[in-house]
C-alpha cells in the first residue's frame, strides 16, 4: 500500500512538472498547423503533405519539451536532423521520375539515417519530413516552411529551458539535499 501511495505521488510530481511543458506543446503545435495552412503547403504539393509534417513536428514536439533529457532531445540534433531530412526529401522527390516511389522511399530513408549516424544528429521523427518531401514532390518552399517550424520549436524550446527546466533542476537539487 505504502508503495502505491508513493509511486501516484511521484506520478502527481511529475504531471505537474510537466503541464506547463505540455500546454506549451500544445500552442506550438497550434503555431505549427496555423503555418502550414497559411502557406497552403497542402495546395502546393497535395492533399496530406502537411499531415506527415504535423505528425512529424508533434512527435518532435513530444520529445522536446517532455522528454527533455533525452538525447533526441538535444537542440542541434533536432535542427541538425530536420535540416538534412529536408534536403534528403527533396533531392529524392526529384527522382521519382527516373525510379518508383518504394525505391525511393527507401533509399532516402537509408541516405538519411546514414546521415544523421554521421553528424550525430539522430532524431527520429525527422524520417517524417524525408518521407514527406519525397511522397508529395515538396519544393524548395517546403524547405523553408521547415525551416520556420524549426525556428518555432527551438523558440518554445528556449523558453522552456530557461524557465521552466532550470527551475526544475533547482527544485530537484532542494528536494535531494532535503
Amino acid at each position: 500500500m505504502l508503495r502505491h501511495s508513493r509511486k501516484r505521488e511521484r506520478s502527481s510530481k511529475r504531471l505537474k512538472r510537466r503541464l506547463i511543458p505540455a500546454v506549451l506543446a500544445g500552442v506550438t503545435l497550434a503555431i505549427l498547423v496555423f503555418l502550414l495552412g497559411y502557406f497552403r503547403i497542402d495546395l502546393l504539393y497535395g492533399i496530406g503533405t502537411s499531415a506527415i509534417i504535423f505528425t512529424s513536428f508533434a512527435s518532435s514536439i513530444f520529445i522536446m519539451y517532455i522528454m527533455p533529457n533525452s538525447r533526441a532531445a538535444k537542440s542541434s540534433k533536432f535542427l541538425k536532423s530536420y535540416l538534412l531530412a529536408a534536403i534528403v526529401g527533396y533531392m529524392g522527390g526529384l527522382t521519382t521520375s527516373i525510379l518508383p516511389l518504394f525505391v525511393i522511399a527507401g533509399i532516402v530513408i537509408f541516405v538519411l539515417i546514414v546521415l544523421l549516424i554521421l553528424t550525430y544528429s539522430e532524431h527520429p521523427p525527422a524520417a517524417a519530413i524525408a518521407f514527406a518531401f519525397v511522397l508529395f514532390h515538396v519544393g524548395v518552399a517546403g524547405i523553408a516552411i521547415i525551416i520556420a517550424g524549426i525556428a518555432t520549436i527551438l523558440f518554445f524550446r528556449f523558453v522552456l529551458e530557461k524557465i521552466i527546466f532550470e527551475l526544475e533542476r533547482d527544485i530537484e537539487k532542494i528536494e535531494d539535499e532535503v
